[in-house]
This record gives structure tokens, sequence and C-alpha cells, in this order.
């Protein structure tokens, strides 16, 4: 099929998502995990409307457009607030897109909710960092549907307070966690990572 992105014609095979199709910034998105539409980084104007590339099929004669002044400066700010709320000093790509959009996160002054949390070293393989979590859920994923299906990992809290965890909390030892490594290897910020890279 045909459809055409930022101005220009391209093919793209039936069923595609717009994010093979088009070079569009994502966070959430990862080719191994089933999660979408969450981190909305991608988001194009496609045929008027705003939608996530992540997760929005490529049809016969769309009209994508993905830079314009309105997604660059949406774009801008949500990576400002992800870098005020979060550390992102192992987070080398964000890094990169902060400066591709030319992102001031200290034009916000000063914002209460940054994320202070205690790093956790229940295993001799890596360490949970969250405040470096951008809430992406890639992690969640590759422990259960989209990779390993073992669960060890799941989701509390809302809006800020949102973080990956274990079952009831507990230890990653007293889980189903075989240790594989894949939310580790899914992970954009350093949040989960291995203790050989430990910083601070």
């Amino acid at each position: 099929m045909r459809l055409k992105v930022d101005g220009k014609e391209v093919e793209a095979r039936e069923g595609a998502l717009l994010l093979e199709v088009a070079e569009v910034p994502t966070l959430c998105h990862h080719p191994h995990t089933e999660t979408q539409g969450l981190c909305r980084l991608c988001l194009v104007e496609a045929d008027g409307r705003l939608l996530p590339a992540c997760a929005t099929r490529a049809q016969e004669g769309m009209e994508v457009r993905t830079e314009t002044e309105e997604l660059r400066t949406y774009r801008k700010t949500l990576l400002e607030w992800l870098a005020l709320t979060t550390d992102l000093s192992l987070a080398p790509d964000l890094q990169a897109l902060l400066a591709r959009y030319g992102a001031d996160p200290g034009r916000w002054g000063e914002v209460a909710g940054r994320k202070e949390r205690e790093v956790l070293r229940d295993n001799p393989f890596f360490l949970r960092d969250y405040a470096r979590c951008v809430n992406c859920r890639r992690c969640v994923d590759a422990c259960g549907d989209g990779i390993m299906g073992v669960y060890a990992l799941t989701w509390e809290g809302r809006g800020l307070l949102a973080h990956p965890t274990t079952p009831l909390g507990r230890p990653l030892p007293e889980t189903p966690c075989v240790f594989c490594g894949n939310c580790v290897q899914v992970c954009p910020t350093g949040a989960l990572r291995p203790l050989a890279l430990e910083v601070g």
C-alpha cells in the first residue's frame, strides 16, 4: 500500500504500524514487548487526527505528518516533565531527544514530585532503581505477556507514584523470577541494571 509521510509517498506492507514507516521518537514501544500507546511520545498527525504511531496501522492513502510545530512543542513539554520528575542520567536516548527538541526543564522552575525511591538490591544479578523509572512498563510486559510469561513483576500505584514492583512487594528471589535479564534488556533508563553497572 502507499501513503504519504511528511509529504513524501512511501510503501508500507499490509498491517504495518505507522512507527515502521515513519521516523518517530518513542519510549514505551519495544519490538520484543507488546506495550503500546502509553508514553504518547510517538504521536503523529494522521488524516487530521493525533494518533500514537506505535498503535496505529498504516492505511492506503493516509497522510501522516510527524514533525508539526504542535507535535514538536508537545514532545518538548513531555520530555521536560520526564526530566523534572525522573533521574534520566543513565538514559542516553532520552537525553538525545531532550537536546533534539531543545527541551529546557528549568523553565518550569521548582516542581514538586521528583521521584525519590530507595535502590532495591535483593538479588545478586541486577538492582531496581525506580527513581529512574519513566513508567514505560516494558519490564512488566517483558516479564509477563511480552516475552517470558512468568509475571514476577507487576504494576503498583497511579500517576507519579506508579512504578513496577513484585507481587505483594516480595524480594525477587521469592517470586517466579528466573533472572533471565529480559526486564533489564528492555529498560530504557537504567532503572533496572546489572550490579556491575551500579552508580552512586
